[in-house]
C-alpha cells in the first residue's frame, strides 16, 4: 500500500520535480566544470575542504532522518477520498433536439369549374381570414352553358314523356286485346263444339224419322202391291171396290208419306231444333269476330310498346340531359361563389398559369387566365395549428412516447408542445441514417410563429420521484453491467447497480445502493477495490487538502536530498586552494543550509 501512495504522491508532483532535478543538475554540471578547472591549475585550503565535507555529511543524515520519518507516517495513515453520498429525490429525464415547424393543417386549392379569372386577391405570404374569398370568376359562358343544358333537358325530358305516353297507350291496348282473349277462345272452341253438336243431333233425328217414314213408305208400296194383285183376281164388285178403296188410302198414304219426307226439316220439333243452332252459331260467329279484333289490336298494339331496354335508354338519356343541367347550374354556383378560405393560414405557394396578360402579382396566377377544372391554384396552411417535425435516431426512440410534454422554442419564445405523432417506419437522413419521424404539437400558437422556422425542442421524456440518485459521471461499466466503488467500513467495495432514467447530472438507481451510501468520487481510475481509506464527503475539502499535502511532503524530502547532493559534489571536487575555490564552497555550503530550512518551513 505505501507503494501506490508514493507512486501516487509522485505522480502529483512529478512536473515540478522534474524542473528541480533539472535545475540541480545545471548547476552540479557548472560545479563539475569549476572543480576540473581548480584541479589542473593549483591546490586550495585543506581546512576549508575538511570544514565542507562535515557540513555534506550532517546534510546527508538530517535528509536520510527526515526521508524515514516521512515514510513511517505514509505508512500508517489510510489515504483519504472525496465521496458522494447516495440521496432520495426527483430525477426528470429530458431529451433536447430540434426540428422544422409546418403546420397540421393543410389544404391545397384547385380551380372548382373551367373559368377566366376575374380577380386574384392573394400573395404569396399573405395572411388570410377564414371566409375570406380569394379568387373570383367570370361567369359569362357558365351561364350560358346552364341555359343551353336547361333547354337540351326539357326537350329530353318531353320526348321522354311523349314517348312513354304512346307506349303506355299501346300496352292499355295491348292489355285490352289480350286480357280474356285465350279464355275467349277457349270459349269460341267450346261454343263451336257445342254447335256442331247440335248439328249432329238434328241430322241424326232427321235422319231416324226418314227413316222410318221410308220405312212406312215400304210398307205401304208393298202393301199396294198386294192389293193391286189382288184386284187383278175375280171378285164381286163388292170386293173389287172394297180393293179399289183400299188401293187409293194406300196411294194417299205413300204421297202423304212422301210429302213427310219431303217436308221432313220442316216439322215444329226440327224447326226449333234448329232455331237452337242458329242462335248458338251466331254465339260462336261473335265470338269469333271478338276474338279476330283483339288480334289485330293486339298485332298492332304490340308494335307500338316500348320495350324495357328502350325505355331505360330513354330514362337514362333523359336523367343524363337533367344530370347536365344540374352540373352547368352547380358550376355557375361554384363560379360566381369563387374560392375562399376555408380557414385563417398563411399563402406558401402559389401556381403560376400563362397568360397573354400582364401579372397582377408577381409569381402567381394572373388575372385573366382561364382555367380548366382541377388546375392547381395555391395553398394554404394553417398557422393556428402547428406542429414540429422531428427525427429520432435508435437510440433515442425507446425514450419518446406520445403524449410527453414538451418546450418548444420558436424565435426566442416558447411554446408548450406535446408528442403527437411517431411513425411506424423509419426512413434515411441526408446522412444515410435510419430514422424515424415523430411531430409536435404545439398548443399555444400565436401569432408569433412563422412556418418553416427551425425550432429547439426539449422533449420530457421521464419523471421518477423517491427514487435514489448519483452523479452520473460517478458510474462505471464493464462486461456485466454497471457499478460503482462504495466506502464501507473503510474499505473500497465494487457494489453492482442497476440504473433508471438520468439527466444531465443525476441518474437514478433502482437496485445495489440504499439512502445514505457514501460512494466513492473517483474519475481518475486510481481507485482499487479492497484498498483501506477514509471518506471525506464532497463539500469540507479535506480529501483535496490532503492529497496535496502527501504530494508537497514527498517534493519538500526529493528536493533536500538533491541540495545534498549538490553539496557533497562541490566539495569532493578540492574547492578551496584559491579564494574563488573558497567562495564557491561557501555558496554550496549556504545553498545547502537555506535549502535545508526552507524545506522545513514549507
Amino acid at each position: 500500500m505505501s507503494e501506490l501512495e508514493n507512486k501516487d504522491t509522485g505522480s502529483l508532483e512529478s512536473a515540478k520535480d522534474k524542473k528541480k532535478r533539472e535545475k540541480a543538475e545545471a548547476k552540479e554540471k557548472k560545479a563539475q566544470e569549476k572543480r576540473e578547472a581548480v584541479m589542473a591549475g593549483g591546490t586550495g585550503k585543506k581546512k576549508k575542504k575538511k570544514f565542507g565535507w562535515i557540513i555534506a555529511l550532517a546534510l546527508v543524515i538530517v535528509i536520510v532522518g527526515y526521508s524515514v520519518v516521512t515514510s513511517v507516517i505514509a505508512k500508517n495513515t489510510p489515504m483519504q477520498v472525496n465521496t458522494v453520498e447516495a440521496t432520495v429525490g426527483v430525477i426528470e429525464e429530458t431529451l433536447s433536439t430540434s426540428g422544422t415547424v409546418s403546420s397540421e393543417q393543410s389544404k391545397t386549392y384547385y380551380a372548382p369549374v373551367g373559368a377566366t379569372i376575374s380577380e386574384m386577391s392573394i400573395a404569396l405570404g399573405d395572411e388570410v381570414a377564414e371566409g375570406q374569398q380569394l379568387v373570383s370568376f367570370d361567369t359569362t359562358d357558365l351561364e350560358m352553358k346552364k341555359t343551353k343544358a336547361e333547354l337540351d333537358a326539357s326537350v329530353t325530358a318531353n320526348s321522354y314523356k311523349s314517348s312513354e305516353y304512346k307506349s303506355n297507350k299501346n300496352q292499355s291496348e295491348y292489355n285490352e286485346a289480350t286480357i280474356g282473349l285465350p279464355e275467349l277462345k277457349v270459349l269460341a272452341e267450346q261454343q263451336e263444339q257445342y254447335v256442331q253438336g247440335l248439328k249432329y243431333q238434328l241430322e241424326d233425328e232427321q235422319q231416324q224419322k226418314k227413316q222410318k217414314l221410308q220405312d212406312w213408305l215400304g210398307k205401304l208400296n208393298q202393301e199396294l202391291d198386294t192389293q193391286s194383285n189382288k184386284l187383278e183376281e175375280q171378285h164381286d164388285s163388292e170386293t173389287r171396290k172394297s180393293i179399289q178403296e183400299i188401293i187409293q188410302n194406300l196411294n194417299n198414304s205413300i204421297r202423304e208419306t212422301n210429302n213427310q219426307i219431303s217436308d221432313l226439316s220442316m216439322s215444329d220439333e226440327l224447326k226449333e231444333k234448329q232455331r237452337l243452332i242458329d242462335a248458338e252459331q251466331k254465339k260462336l260467329d261473335d265470338m269469333n269476330e271478338e276474338i279476330n279484333k283483339r288480334e289485330g289490336k293486339e298485332t298492332s298494339s304490340e308494335a307500338g310498346i316500348a320495350d324495357p331496354y328502350e325505355k331505360q335508354q330513354l330514362a337514362a338519356n333523359t336523367q343524363s340531359a337533367q344530370l347536365t343541367a344540374t352540373e352547368a347550374e352547380n358550376e355557375l354556383e361554384k363560379a360566381r361563389a369563387g374560392v375562399t378560405a376555408e380557414f385563417p393560414g398563411i399563402v406558401t405557394k402559389i401556381a403560376t398559369v400563362s397568360t397573354s396578360k400582364d401579372a397582377t402579382k408577381g409569381g402567381g396566377l394572373l388575372e385573366g387566365a382561364t382555367v380548366a377544372e382541377g388546375t392547381e391554384l395555391f395553398t394554404i396552411e394553417s398557422n393556428k395549428q402547428v406542429k414540429v417535425g422531428i427525427e429520432v435516431t435508435k437510440y433515442d426512440l425507446p425514450k419518446i412516447a406520445i403524449g410527453q410534454q414538451v418546450d418548444v422554442t420558436i424565435a426566442g419564445n416558447v411554446y408548450e408542445g406535446e408528442v403527437s405523432k411517431i411513425n411506424k417506419v423509419a426512413a434515411a437522413n441526408s446522412q444515410g441514417t435510419p430514422v424515424v419521424g415523430a411531430e409536435v404539437h404545439i398548443k399555444n400558437p400565436d401569432d408569433s410563429i412563422f412556418l418553416g422556422v427551425e425550432a429547439k425542442l426539449v422533449i420530457h421524456t421521464a419523471y421518477a420521484e423517491n427514487v435514489i440518485t448519483i452523479p452520473v459521471e460517478i458510474v462505471n461499466a464493464d462486461k456485466q453491467g454497471e457499478f460503482c466503488y462504495v466506502v464501507d467500513n473503510g474499505v473500497v467495495t465494487m457494489r453492482r447497480i442497476t440504473t433508471g432514467i438520468s439527466s444531465d447530472s443525476m441518474v437514478e438507481v433502482k437496485e445495489g445502493l440504499k439512502e445514505g451510501d457514501q460512494i466513492v468520487y473517483d474519475v481518475t481510475g486510481t481507485i482499487m477495490e479492497g484498498m483501506k481509506v477514509m471518506a471525506v464527503p464532497m463539500g469540507g475539502g479535506m480529501a483535496g487538502q490532503t492529497m496535496m499535502e502527501t504530494g508537497a511532503a514527498a517534493g519538500e524530502t526529493e528536493a533536500v536530498t538533491e541540495t545534498a547532493s549538490e553539496a557533497v559534489s562541490q566539495t569532493a571536487a578540492g574547492e578551496g586552494s584559491s579564494e574563488e575555490a573558497g567562495g564557491e564552497t561557501e555558496t554550496a555550503e549556504s545553498q545547502a543550509a537555506s535549502g535545508t530550512l526552507g524545506s522545513e518551513n514549507e
